[in-house]
């Protein structure tokens, strides 16, 4: 079975591919950037359980989340918006909302780093054909 964090990879990774292949022939693109435009495309998923999720959304929503990382706050704060506006639509509870978010998906972004993005794209990088070649 895939980790989280292997799933958003090959799913991150599928993104750059597809970046790449959209861009002209014959210009060697620059990684980085492809890599920053991937990361900040729509990811299919959360990649976070269903019970991490329950707890974090309780301690943002008690305010005293403390994050030193600015995108996993982002994550936190739009998985939040999504589960109020269905808790106050649909009448769910909490938890139910949030099961019904996590098994929609679609996140805006895949709340990765730059730094993180362009090492994943850079280490499965193949220059010679300008495609990722995603892990198996």
């Amino acid at each position: 079975m895939l980790s989280l964090v292997t799933l958003r990879n090959r799913h991150f990774l599928n993104s750059v591919r597809s970046i790449l292949l959209s861009l002209p022939a014959g210009v060697q693109p620059d990684i980085e950037a492809v890599a920053a435009k991937a990361a900040m495309s729509g990811a299919p998923a959360y990649y976070c359980t269903y019970d991490y999720a329950l707890r974090m959304l309780r301690v943002l929503r008690h305010g005293r989340l403390k994050l030193r990382r600015d995108r996993r706050l982002e994550l936190w704060s739009e998985l939040n918006v999504r589960v109020s506006r269905l808790m106050e639509s649909r009448g769910m509870s909490l938890p139910t909302a949030l099961a019904n978010v996590l098994a929609s998906g679609g996140a805006s972004q895949f709340f990765i780093s730059p730094v993180t993005a362009a090492n994943l794209a850079r280490r499965y990088y193949d220059a010679s054909t300008r495609t990722i070649l995603v892990p198996a």
